[in-house]
């Protein structure tokens, strides 16, 4: 159906109202009036009045659906307007209005995606909360830290997530009027540990009507307080063990004199197996220390390495050890596989591996070391067919003074701190290492290395 403008209406309004006004002089003019005349001048301003009426109905309809729009936040760049009359300055009110609103929107707007880039920017999980615990909103690392999906707003916390440390520590923030602070765990996956902030959010009468949770992740902070910990717990515990052997006997010898040489030469060599032993911690200590310098690999001096002629020097020095053991060694090598790196570093990590296969094998078994191109990176890998290593111990044995079996591992007189250094070497180089065992099946370890092109890149200085 077309519908007639409102422009076209007024016209015709207005020109039945001086039809109307004419019909009416030539009545009252004239001597002998009509009375078709006089009725047809009524019809006319009947009409013009219906008319009217109309365009006024019509000018309010505008205006009421430009006011719907506004409380609907739908703001039209324009919208038609009456054309005269109170609905035009009405109308013309309303466009004020209209454009005020909308340049308000325009401006909260990007101040609300200021606010939400510097939220998401902040690194810390925020929830905010009302005084019913139903969220109010959350930034992304808080869905993430809490696992809040799908449409979470406005419903309570603990349906929304099942954490009862957060859920104890909101309780006593609103118990505490809102200003609170402590540790937390999240369960999950992973038992994260938060250090969580609660301030208050108060409504317009100035009470309290919701809280902000701030969450900061320590886990790394806590769990390397732990490592450090340990290792000063270990790094006393090795130290002492050789030194109280060594006070031992030495005191030994000054009590009974050397007029017994079988017995003398026996604690002398007590004492130089402990003295061995301490030297070996102190200068894997000592290497450890220097690889963990942010400048450490300025301080090295690397060179353009063929990986088979290390992986031969390794067999070279440790094929008599294999040997006596009934350990078989293979050592297989790609021609041509270069990486730029430090010669003796890279020969201690893979001997450190090397050494503890053949360490941990049982006789008449093998070790295999192979080293191969994979994509963009050198791969070195030592497998044996040892006990193995149980999956909850893989992710810790990289560590320092970490043990599977601490006896045996002291028995076959490990430091302990073989794997870390690996590890330490391998980062030294842009590199990596990981594990993979079954248990009663054997071990693989894998050093990754860059090739040499890109190990360049890798070091200041470098082209």
């Amino acid at each position: 159906m077309t519908t007639v403008p409102t422009s076209a209406l007024r016209m015709l309004s207005w020109a039945l109202l001086m039809a109307a006004s004419l019909m009416v002089i030539m009545v009252l003019t004239s001597e002998s009036p009509s009375g078709g005349l006089l009725v047809a001048a009524l019809a006319c301003g009947t009409a013009c009045v219906a008319l009217r009426h109309v365009i006024r109905s019509r000018d309010l309809r505008l205006i009421e659906a430009a006011l719907d729009a506004m409380a609907e936040g739908r703001l039209p760049a324009r919208f038609d307007r009456p054309q005269g009359g109170q609905a035009f300055r009405v109308s013309r009110a309303l466009g004020r209005a209209q454009r005020d609103v909308s340049t308000m929107i325009s401006r909260l707007t990007v101040e609300r995606d200021e606010l939400q880039a510097i939220l998401e920017a902040l690194g810390n999980g925020l929830i905010a909360l009302d005084r019913e615990q139903r969220i109010r909103s959350a930034n992304r690392i808080a869905e993430q830290l809490l696992g809040l999906s799908g449409d979470y707003r406005g419903k309570l916390l603990q349906q929304a997530t099942r954490q009862p440390d957060l859920s104890r520590f909101v309780n006593e923030a609103l118990a505490a009027n809102g200003h609170l602070g402590a540790e937390i765990r999240l369960e999950g996956v992973e038992t994260l540990v938060m250090q969580a902030a609660s301030e208050p959010l108060p409504g317009s009468d100035g009470r309290l009507d919701g809280l902000l949770i701030v969450l900061d992740d320590i886990t790394r902070l806590k769990r390397l307080e732990s490592m450090r910990t340990d290792f000063a717990a270990n790094v006393s515990h090795e130290l002492r063990t050789p030194i109280t052997n060594i006070k031992g006997y030495v005191e030994t010898l000054q009590e009974i004199g050397y007029d017994d040489p079988p017995q003398v030469g026996h604690f002398i060599g007590i004492i130089h197996r402990n003295t061995r032993r301490l030297s070996m911690l102190v200068e894997d200590l000592l290497s450890l220390a220097s690889l963990d310098q942010i400048d450490s690999r300025t301080g090295l001096e690397f060179e353009d390495l063929e990986i088979g002629q290390v992986l031969g020097d390794v067999q070279g020095e440790l094929g008599d050890t294999a040997r006596a053991k009934q350990v078989a060694l293979s050592v297989t090598c790609g021609p041509g596989i270069r990486v730029f790196a430090n010669r003796t570093l890279v020969h201690q990590a893979v001997a450190n591996l090397v050494s503890n296969a053949i360490k941990y094998s049982p006789t008449g078994s093998s070790v295999e070391v192979e080293g191969r191109l994979a994509g963009d990176v050198v791969e070195i890998e030592v497998v044996d067919n040892g006990p193995g290593i149980p999956a909850k111990h893989l992710p810790r044995i990289f560590e320092r003074f970490y043990r599977v079996d601490k006896a045996r591992s002291r028995e076959l007189g490990g430091t302990g701190l073989g794997l870390a250094l690996v590890k330490h070497i391998a980062l030294a180089h842009g590199g990596a290492v990981d594990a993979q065992s079954v248990v009663g099946k054997g071990s693989r370890f894998t050093i990754r290395l860059p090739l040499a092109d890109a190990g360049k890149s890798l070091l200041p200085g470098m082209p």
